[in-house]
């Protein structure tokens, strides 16, 4: 089809091009493609979220407050602070208990509930307090029940010996200052001007424990952004 006036037909330049830009689109994998869901798959996304009872909610609410609780007892400056803390916590944990081990064939008693619970449900909920404590005193869940408290992909054992053994592998994981490099790389270049064969210095630290140090540290930093922005989507829905 030949050109209209006043109009300029494109160049091969431009068709080339153009006929490269549609083949790499064309041959791009699928996982490169960003989907968007669908309106109807995002309304049953939503239908899904509005059906989880008060429990789901109370228990993403006591979540928040265990992880703040146990960061102010990392955190505390003095010792009745510490204390404070501590007892919180364990509140805390108790009321985790409370919602792990609730009975799903029975209607949820809230533990923060809007009104006054009548006399038959505080009796109810003093009951089923009881036997939590006592199935978990028995039982000893220990990485299932601290993934439900905390769901960090870790369990309880671990846990607590990464706390332990932090400060000791921070330690050995601690870079050379800054002074300390320069003073190496002066006598690293004194030692070329003069003709000598460099001599290997002492690492302080092997590479690989560098590198994991560094992938440790980043790991952590995305952990904390995770927990950050589901603190936010929490407070948004709660």
């Amino acid at each position: 089809m030949a050109p209209t006036a006043g109009t300029c037909a494109p160049s091969v330049c431009t068709r080339l091009r153009f006929k490269n830009a549609q083949s790499k689109k064309a041959q791009r994998p699928s996982h490169h493609v960003k989907k968007t869901p669908s309106l109807k798959n995002r309304i049953r996304g939503l239908e899904r979220f509005l059906k989880r009872g008060p429990r789901f909610f109370e228990r993403v609410k006591v979540m928040r407050k265990l992880r703040q609780a146990k960061n102010r007892v990392e955190n505390a400056d003095d010792e009745a602070e510490r204390v404070k803390a501590e007892k919180a916590f364990q509140t805390y944990r108790q009321e985790m208990v409370y919602i792990y081990y609730y009975p799903k064939s029975e209607p949820y008693i809230s533990l923060f509930p809007p009104t006054p619970h009548s006399e038959q449900n505080l009796q109810r909920q003093q009951e089923i307090r009881a036997e939590a404590l006592a199935r978990f005193e028995t039982e000893q869940p220990t990485d299932a029940f601290h993934q439900f408290c905390f769901n960090d992909g870790k369990t309880g054992d671990a846990a607590a010996a990464s706390e332990t053994s932090r400060p000791a592998v921070e330690l050995l994981l601690k870079k050379p200052s800054k002074e300390m490099v320069k003073k190496q790389k002066k006598a690293r270049s004194k030692r070329e001007k003069a003709g000598e064969k460099p001599r290997k210095a002492p690492a302080l630290v092997d590479q690989e424990d560098d590198d994991m140090s560094d992938a440790a540290a980043a790991e952590g930093d995305a952990t904390h952004e995770e927990e950050e922005a589901e603190a936010e989507e929490d407070d948004f829905f709660l």
